[in-house]
């Protein structure tokens, strides 16, 4: 018999959003929220309040980035945390490829599988040029990926980089 894990993510934002003066922090760190709820999430206007977003350790695949990232209401986010979910080349490309990330500074991928074709879509990004911090530890990037990451004009802003 399966259990019906259904999340109320309104009310869950509700708890866990913490308004400070500049914006507001979100931390939603291994809530199982999978596909689905953060596509209900992506539809949340009060993402727009947002510049931390912590969503390490949910289940979310591509799919569920590719909903966040197209989210009218992501602009003003300044760190985004998805640590341990299983994003592949695909979800490296959504990220890469999301005009809604321009201001982004932080941009935390540990422990997925975005592997070489990832990294090459996140060093050729046209949006991701204002990052500070990039993590990518346990992604699987081979030499060429690493290569390419460190070639890349985008990011030689940034000063905390851990690659493969």
């Amino acid at each position: 018999m399966a259990e019906d894990l259904s999340i109320d993510i309104e009310k869950l934002v509700a708890d866990k959003i913490e308004k400070g003066v500049v914006g507001s922090t979100l931390i939603l760190e291994n809530r199982k929220l999978g596909d689905e709820s953060v596509s209900q999430l992506s539809n949340l206007e009060v993402l727009s309040e947002v510049i931390t977003l912590d969503l390490g350790e949910n289940n979310i695949s591509d799919t569920g980035v590719h909903r966040l990232v197209n989210s009218p209401y992501i602009e003003n986010l300044k760190t985004l945390n998805l640590k341990s979910n299983n994003l592949t080349e695909e979800g490296a490309r959504f990220i890469a490829e999301s005009p809604k990330l321009k201001g982004l500074e932080h941009l935390i991928l540990k422990f997925n599988r975005i592997g070489e074709a990832g990294a090459n879509y996140l060093a050729q990004s046209e949006t991701l040029t204002n990052l500070r911090t990039l993590d990518l530890f346990r992604n699987r990037i081979g030499d060429a990926g690493v290569k390419a990451i460190k070639k890349s004009k985008n990011f030689r802003g940034v000063s905390r980089m851990r690659l493969d």
